[in-house]
C-alpha cells in the first residue's frame, strides 16, 4: 500500500468539487475560465441527457409501490420508468432543440438513453426478485431505495458535492455515481471523485462508508472498497487544488493542450479563447 505525505493547508479561496478538481487536472487553464473568470459554458446532449437521466432515477424511487400487485410489479414499474424517460425528454425539448442537433441525432440519443436506463432497471429487477425471496415486496423495493442526490461539504478540506445515491442495506454504506459512459472503466478522474465522496461521507458521519461505486447505467455497477489509502488521496488532491489555486493570475493557470481541446463532435468551450478563431 503506497501513502501520499500531506501538504501544508494553504487558504481556501473558494470551495472545489470533484467537477473543479477534475478540470483543473485536466487543464489549468480551463480551471481558470471556468472557476476564477467564472466564464459561462455550453450547454451539451450530454449534459442534457446527464439531467434526464438523474431525474428519471431519482424520482422512480418515489413510487408507492405498496399499491402494486406482486405478480406484475416489475412489470408495472418497468411500464413506469419508461413513461418517465419519456416525459422528462419532453420537458427538456427547449433545450434540447438548441443543441444544433439533427433529429437523426436527437433520436439517436433518446433511444440511446432509454436502452441505458432499461438496461440499469433490468439490474435492479433482479435485485428486487431476489429481496422478494424474503420480503414483501413494499419492504424489498424500500431495501433498494437509496438516499438521491444528497449534498455533502468538507469544512476541513473545502469541498462540496452531491452523492447520486447512498444506499444503507444489511448495515453496509454504499456510495454511487450513475454515469452514461461509453466505457465501464474506473478512470483515474472518477476514482479520485469516489475519493472525495468517501472522504466527505466520513467526515460529516464520522463513520466510513463500506463501498463506493459507478453505476455504468449502458453495462452495470463497479464497486471499490474504501480503505485508509483511498481516503488520504482525497485529502492530498484536496489540498493540492487550494494550493494550486490560490492565486487569481491567468497566467498562474497555464494551457495543458490535449484531446480534449478539440474533438470529432465538439471542442472545449474556451478553444477560441485559448487558440482563436479557425
Amino acid at each position: 500500500m503506497t501513502s501520499q505525505k500531506s501538504v501544508t493547508k494553504p487558504k481556501i479561496a473558494r470551495i472545489q468539487s470533484p467537477s473543479s478538481i477534475n478540470t483543473y487536472k485536466q487543464c489549468p487553464r480551463k480551471y481558470y475560465y471556468s472557476y476564477v473568470e467564472k466564464l459561462p459554458s455550453r450547454s451539451s446532449i450530454h449534459l442534457v441527457r446527464g439531467k434526464i437521466v438523474h431525474s428519471v432515477l431519482e424520482n422512480f424511487f418515489k413510487v408507492n409501490v405498496s399499491k402494486l400487485p406482486e405478480s406484475n410489479a416489475l412489470f408495472v414499474l418497468k411500464v413506469f420508468i419508461n413513461d418517465m424517460i419519456e416525459q422528462y425528454w419532453r420537458k427538456e425539448h427547449k433545450e434540447l432543440s438548441s443543441l444544433g442537433l439533427t433529429n437523426p441525432q436527437l433520436d439517436f440519443y433518446h433511444i440511446e438513453t432509454k436502452d441505458m436506463i432499461n438496461n440499469w432497471f433490468g439490474n435492479f429487477a433482479k435485485k428486487m426478485q431476489t429481496e422478494m425471496n424474503a420480503h414483501s415486496l413494499p419492504d424489498s423495493f424500500n431495501r433498494l431505495t437509496p438516499k438521491t442526490e444528497i449534498e455533502y461539504k468538507s469544512e476541513n478540506y473545502g469541498i462540496r458535492g452531491f452523492i447520486d445515491a447512498i444506499h444503507e442495506k444489511d448495515g453496509k454504506i454504499a456510495l454511487m455515481d450513475y454515469k452514461t459512459s461509453k466505457a465501464p472503466k474506473i478512470s483515474r478522474e472518477y476514482r479520485l471523485q469516489l475519493a472525495l465522496y468517501a472522504l466527505m461521507y466520513h467526515e460529516t458521519h464520522q463513520k466510513m462508508p463500506d463501498h463506493v461505486g459507478i453505476d455504468f447505467l449502458k453495462f452495470g455497477e463497479q464497486m471499490m472498497d474504501v480503505d485508509e489509502e483511498l481516503v488520504n488521496h482525497a485529502k492530498f488532491e484536496a489540498e493540492l487544488i487550494h494550493m494550486n489555486t490560490a492565486t487569481t493570475k491567468k497566467e498562474d493557470y497555464p494551457q495543458k493542450p490535449g484531446p480534449l481541446c478539440k474533438f470529432s463532435t465538439g471542442q472545449c468551450d474556451f478553444y477560441d479563447k485559448c487558440f482563436g478563431k479557425i
